[in-house]
């Protein structure tokens, strides 16, 4: 016997009521969480600065908190817009031995305090010996914002050091899609880097993931949840690129040691950019006649996979013995005999590339033996 019109509607309303009741509490959880436990992103506005040569910088003589994720930090700048350990003014001249480190994130340290980051340890070993160690790393640098801002420090301004030491990790290869310096000598970023011909169709794909983002993962638990995951794997396995927003880690631009698939090519033209541009470089710091140490260093899923050597070495060992720059890596510290698991939960954040304290401390002391 069929359920009669009036049972059929009756249950698809109450079909849909429960489903309005569910989304509500989900909806107020959510927003509970957000008024009265969730710690609020401390405010960073004043610490960073578009910059019209090399795109992105730090605003000199600042003081602020520096935020990524759950981890915060106080964070100084000199008078040159590099981070320190407190405001103060640069000389450009010394008499005595001065040592530049340059590269993103990883260098830059971010929200680790400035005594703690691995530049921050080797500066305070180094003042004993009466050399001054100087930083100007950034988040999101590579090889070509690098090298403009090198050029505006030692030339344009007239820094002088004895030694730059480049740090270089996987993260730099697809970077460099996204930078390039004009006609002008200015460092302009690229939409959407080497899937440039698709802007538009990823403009609309943004548009419409950064819609989802703000009004449903921001605003409820469960619901919030499933699109967010639905979205990632989407952006990873069925978008045209493999390549989009902050939160979708490509495997081609972050595995590329390693990678074998269908954007292939990409590593080799983005391997064949960075070395050009590592070469231009090189030859400008030779034309002033400092010296280069270039250090590379693993990520986590390079640690997990525990390969040595990582084509991220000998790709770097061999233009470094091309263009007489010292060559360091910091593979062995980290892919060794030790556990991977256990070298990552010891020495990076959790869920994240970067190291915390502990990693810092290791890669200084590394560094320092062959500093």
């Amino acid at each position: 016997m069929s359920p009669s019109p009036q049972r059929t509607w009756f249950r698809i309303l109450a079909i849909l009521l429960a489903l309005a009741v569910a989304l509500g509490v989900d909806f107020g959880v959510r927003q509970l969480y957000l008024k009265f436990w969730k710690k609020p992103f401390l405010d960073t506005h004043p610490l960073r600065q578009a910059d019209e040569n090399f795109h992105h910088g730090i605003k000199p003589n600042s003081e602020g908190v520096d935020t990524y994720g759950p981890y915060s930090a106080k964070y100084f700048s000199n008078s040159l817009g590099l981070r320190d350990e407190k405001i103060r003014e640069v000389d450009l001249r010394t008499d005595r031995p001065r040592i530049l480190f340059i590269g993103d994130s990883f260098t830059e340290g971010g929200p680790i305090s400035w005594e703690k980051t691995f530049v921050g340890r080797i500066s305070d070993a180094m003042k004993v010996l009466g050399i001054e160690v100087l930083n100007a790393g950034v988040a999101s640098y590579c090889p070509t914002t690098e090298r403009v801002k090198l050029r505006q420090l030692l030339g344009e301004q007239g820094l002088q050091v004895s030694r730059v030491v480049l740090c270089l990790d996987i993260s730099d290869l697809k970077d460099e899609f996204y930078y390039e310096e004009g006609p002008d000598g200015k460092v302009r970023q690229t939409a959407y880097g080497p899937f440039a011909d698709q802007a538009e169709k990823l403009r609309r794909i943004d548009e419409a993931c950064s819609w989802l983002e703000s009004n449903i993962e921001n605003n409820f638990v469960i619901l919030g949840a499933i699109v967010r995951n639905a979205r990632l794997q989407w952006r990873k396995h069925a978008s045209p690129t493999g390549v989009t927003e902050y939160d979708a880690i490509p495997d081609w631009a972050y595995n590329w040691p390693d990678y074998q698939g269908p954007h292939q090519n990409l590593v080799e033209k983005g391997l064949h950019k960075i070395k050009k541009e590592m070469t231009r470089l090189s030859n400008e710091l030779k034309a002033r006649n400092i010296p280069l140490t270039l250090v590379v260093y693993p990520w986590p899923q390079q640690v997990r996979a525990g390969m040595r050597p990582s084509r991220a070495e000998t790709e770097w060992a061999a233009w470094a013995v091309e263009n007489g720059a010292q060559f360091v890596s910091l593979f062995p510290v980290f892919v060794n005999e030790t556990p991977a698991e256990e070298v990552l939960s010891r020495y990076y954040w959790k869920n994240d590339a970067h190291w915390n304290e502990e990693g810092h401390r290791l890669v200084a002391e590394a560094l320092l033996e062959k500093l």
